[in-house]
């Protein structure tokens, strides 16, 4: 690619509808019974569910792809956001463990569950474009360097979900327009954004303390108490509201204002314990479960404690109290970076004491969230920076350890097969970023075309295990 040409907008949201339209069409060609048995068939089998006991699920050779209707789209999750936005939260409690906003917008914008795969994913891909904007548009890297980034981001196996009739498209959308407008200065925008945002997800009490815990941070630096309190409160605020919202919706409805906890208690099994072990009920899930341990979590925790470090030993410059609405990019940059790391914590702390040990959803709360991202394209010029031997010395300790993983629970997964391979995707993924600018361009563009079609056919391997109802990997 011409260095002169730069990677606009409209060059983003073609690539974003591209990539859609590139899944969609692997997903319909391996609903071919004679295409599907001469690739794919190979070295899977699909999930089928019996048609008697619907309790139980097979794994079958030869069966292809499953088809879209809209019968089939209406799955796990799906089905009660869809139950939702028709009936609200009448005559099922266990809907209360489930935020307002998606099926709100769903049912207010009529649009059928045939195409809301498409409107999520359009929402995401606008979401990444607006971060990609914020945090790696003008960093002084190639625009083929940027044009690959950015392609990746769009096709990592875990968003997935984000073609589901599942919130995580808002959720992602609505802080990443609060994180623009923070650089745009526009307080209104962050606190309409936040306000939402609580709206969409029930994860009010690990942003909650994510944002306590970042600003605690930045107090070793400025050590104001009055700043400090002034800022958490601009912060919270939307947040506070925008889940007092619903819980006074779930009120009006139900009678009780904590109906959300009630339902997560009594129907969902959310409840605190020391975990005994570790499982997943979902082998598909499991790989990219432990690539999230292994990979995103080390590497976030390194760059954290790189962060504490230089906290602890700030210049007087820095020692300037900066707010996060004064449109000052650099620190708006920074803090969501820390931000984010926390929440990655909090997840991770979550899963391992709310779930009984099971791993189970830990991809999906941490690649389709817009810390992730903001984490990616916020750390990436550091990340490719690493020496070389470092870096092959790091990922080959952590490469071991995660094959070691990936087969030290055989109840989960007795050898490495097919179901990891959303693990060895994201590694070659994660190898690729790295070695990207020192590649030559030709070699770049291969490669990442190459990658695409890899990410996208586990993808929709993902997605048809979703139309065919079988063990859900989210």
């Amino acid at each position: 690619m011409n260095e002169k040409i730069k990677l606009t907008n409209g060059i983003k949201i073609s690539i974003i509808l591209f990539l859609f339209v590139t899944s969609f069409v692997v997903f319909k060609l391996l609903e071919n019974p004679i295409l599907y048995k001469d690739t794919l068939n190979r070295v899977i089998c699909s999930y089928v569910r019996d048609d008697v006991n619907k309790s139980i699920v097979w794994k079958k050779s030869n069966v292809p792809y499953y088809y879209m209707d809209t019968l089939n789209t209406k799955r796990w999750d799906g089905v009660i956001y869809y139950k939702i936005s028709k009936s609200y939260y009448d005559g099922d409690n266990s809907k209360y463990a489930f935020f307002p906003l998606f099926p709100l917008l769903w049912k207010i914008s009529k649009i059928s569950v045939l195409y809301i795969g498409f409107f999520n994913y359009l929402i995401f891909g606008l979401s990444i474009l607006l971060l990609f904007n914020i945090f790696l548009d003008d960093i002084q890297i190639s625009t083929i360097d940027k044009l690959c980034v950015f392609v990746i981001s769009l096709v990592l196996p875990p968003i997935v979900v984000n073609y589901l009739p599942y919130s995580e498209a808002l959720f992602i959308a609505t802080f990443s327009l609060a994180a623009y407008g923070l650089i745009k200065q526009k307080y209104w925008l962050y606190f309409i954004a936040i306000f939402l945002f609580a709206m969409s997800r029930p994860l009010f009490v690990i942003i909650g303390l994510s944002f306590i815990l970042t600003d605690l941070l930045f107090l070793i630096r400025h050590k104001s108490g009055k700043h400090f309190l002034k800022e958490l409160f601009l912060k919270l605020l939307p947040l506070f509201l925008g889940t007092f919202t619903v819980f006074f919706m779930f009120y009006l409805n139900s009678g009780s204002f904590f109906k959300y906890f009630e339902s997560i208690h009594k129907y969902w099994n959310v409840n605190f314990s020391i975990p005994k072990t570790i499982s997943d009920w979902s082998i598909e899930s499991f790989g990219m479960n432990v690539f999230t341990i292994f990979f995103v979590l080390f590497f976030a925790t390194i760059y954290f404690i790189k962060s504490l470090y230089s906290v602890f030993n700030s210049s007087s410059k820095q020692s300037i109290k900066q707010s996060l609405f004064n449109g000052d990019k650099s620190f708006v940059q920074e803090y969501l970076i820390i931000l984010s790391i926390i929440y990655f914590f909090g997840v991770f702390s979550y899963i391992l004491f709310y779930q009984g040990g099971s791993l189970n959803g830990l991809n999906r709360y941490v690649f389709a969230s817009p810390f992730f991202y903001i984490f990616l394209l916020g750390t990436y010029t550091a990340f490719k920076d690493i020496k070389l031997r470092t870096f092959a010395i790091i990922s080959f300790v952590l490469f071991v350890v995660s094959l070691i993983f990936l087969t030290a629970f055989p109840k989960i997964e007795p050898t490495i097969n097919f179901n990891d391979f959303g693990f060895f995707i994201l590694f070659i993924d994660f190898i690729f970023l790295y070695l990207l600018s020192k590649l030559n361009n030709k070699l770049k563009v291969g490669a990442v075309c190459v990658l695409v079609l890899f990410n996208i056919v586990w993808m929709t391997y993902l997605y048809n295990i979703y139309l065919c109802d079988g063990y859900i990997f989210t």
